[in-house]
C-alpha cells in the first residue's frame, strides 16, 4: 500500500525515458515562441534537404528520360515517387527535436532556452529557393525541353538501319512517316517494343522494311492505319496486340509465318487480305484471337493453324481453309464459324 502511494506522488513525466523527457521540455520551449516544426526548419535540416535534392533531382531527370524512351509511363511514375521517397526519408527523417536532444546532451551545463533559441531563426531561405529551382529544372523543365517534339532513334545493322527507339513529345504527332534512308543507309526494320504504348494514329513504313520485331506496336490503342511493305518477311509475336482501332490489314506475300498473338485483341479488325502468291505456311497460337473478323480465306500455302488462333472471334461465320491444312482443335474455339475446306 505504501508503494502505491509513493508512485502516485511521482510526476508521470519522470517515469519516461531520458529522450522522452527532453522531447517534452523541447516541445514546451518551441511552443512558447509559436515555432511550427511542420513549416519551419533549421539550417542543418535545410542543408540535408539540399543534399537530398542534389541527389534526387538528377536521378529524376535520368529516370524520366529512360521511362520516356521505353514507354514505361505509369510504372515509371510510381517508381519515381518511390525513389524520391527513399532519398528524402534517408536525409530528412530526423525531426527537429532530435537535433535539440543531441545539442542539449552535448551542452549539459546550459539552460534549455539558451541551447534552443540561437538555433531557431538560423534558417536557409536561399537554400529553399535553390532546392525548388533544382528540383523543378530537373523534373519538369529539362524533360519538357528534351521531349518537346517526338524523336526517332536508329541503330546500325549489317543490312542497314533499324528503328530502335521512338519517344513521344509534348507536341506529339499523330502520323509518323519513317524515311527510306538515314545517313545514307536504308531503313530495313523495326526493333521490338519500338512504338509500344504510344498514341500514334498512323505509321507509314518505307518499302525496304523487311522485319517488324515482337511487341513493336503492342498497346497502340489509337493506331488506325499502317502499311505493310511488300518486302516484309517477318512480323514478331504480339506486334499489334491490343491495337483496338485497326480495321484492315494486308499480309505481304513474303510472310511465311504469323507469329503468336500478333493481332490479338484487335477489336475492330474486320478484314485480313493475303497477297498472292502467298508464302504463308503457319498461323501461330492466338494470332487473331478476339478480333472482329467476319470471314477469312486463307491462302493455299497455309499448312498449320495453331491453338486459339481464331478463338473468341464472335463475328467470324465463315473460314475457307486449304484441304491439307492442319487445324488445332481449339483454333476456332468460341467462334461461330463454318469451316470449309477447298
Amino acid at each position: 500500500m505504501e508503494n502505491n502511494n509513493t508512485q502516485q506522488v511521482i510526476d508521470p513525466l519522470y517515469l519516461k525515458s531520458e529522450n522522452e523527457i527532453l522531447q517534452t521540455y523541447i516541445n514546451g520551449e518551441l511552443s512558447k515562441i509559436n515555432f511550427d516544426t511542420k513549416k519551419e526548419s533549421l539550417s542543418h535540416l535545410e542543408k540535408k534537404k539540399l543534399t537530398a535534392t542534389l541527389i534526387s533531382a538528377p536521378i529524376n531527370l535520368i529516370l524520366i528520360i529512360v521511362f520516356q524512351v521505353f514507354h514505361y509511363t505509369v510504372i515509371g511514375l510510381i517508381f519515381l515517387i518511390f525513389i524520391n521517397f527513399l532519398i528524402w526519408r534517408k536525409f530528412t527523417k530526423a525531426p527537429v527535436t532530435d537535433f535539440f536532444i543531441k545539442e542539449i546532451k552535448s551542452r549539459p551545463d546550459e539552460n534549455f532556452s539558451d541551447v534552443i533559441a540561437p538555433q531557431l531563426y538560423d534558417r536557409c531561405k536561399n537554400a529553399r529557393l535553390l532546392r525548388a529551382l533544382i528540383y523543378v529544372a530537373c523534373t519538369f523543365l529539362l524533360p519538357a525541353l528534351i521531349f518537346l517534339k517526338p524523336h526517332v532513334f536508329y541503330e546500325d545493322s549489317p543490312e542497314g538501319k533499324y528503328v530502335r527507339f521512338y519517344t513521344e513529345g509534348l507536341m506529339s504527332e499523330d502520323n509518323l512517316i519513317i524515311p527510306d534512308e538515314v545517313d545514307g543507309k536504308k531503313v530495313v526494320g523495326l526493333r521490338g517494343d519500338v512504338f509500344n504504348s504510344t498514341s500514334l494514329k498512323s505509321v507509314t513504313l518505307p518499302d525496304n522494311i523487311d522485319t517488324i520485331r515482337g511487341h513493336a506496336f503492342e498497346d497502340c490503342t489509337e493506331l488506325e492505319t499502317i502499311n505493310f511493305p511488300k518486302k516484309l518477311k517477318y512480323i514478331g509475336g504480339y506486334a499489334f496486340k491490343n491495337c483496338k482501332k485497326i480495321t484492315e490489314v494486308t499480309i505481304p506475300k513474303n510472310i511465311t509465318r504469323i507469329a503468336g498473338n500478333t493481332f490479338e485483341n484487335c477489336e475492330r479488325l474486320q478484314t485480313v487480305k493475303f497477297e498472292e502468291p502467298s508464302m504463308l505456311s503457319e498461323i501461330s497460337a492466338h494470332a487473331f484471337q478476339n478480333t472482329a473478323l467476319k470471314s477469312i480465306k486463307l491462302p493455299e500455302s497455309v499448312k498449320d493453324i495453331g491453338s486459339s488462333a481464331f478463338r473468341d472471334c464472335r463475328k467470324l461465320t465463315e473460314a475457307l481453309v486449304p484441304e491439307d491444312c492442319r487445324i488445332n482443335e481449339r483454333a476456332f474455339k468460341h467462334s461461330p464459324v463454318k469451316i470449309t475446306k477447298y
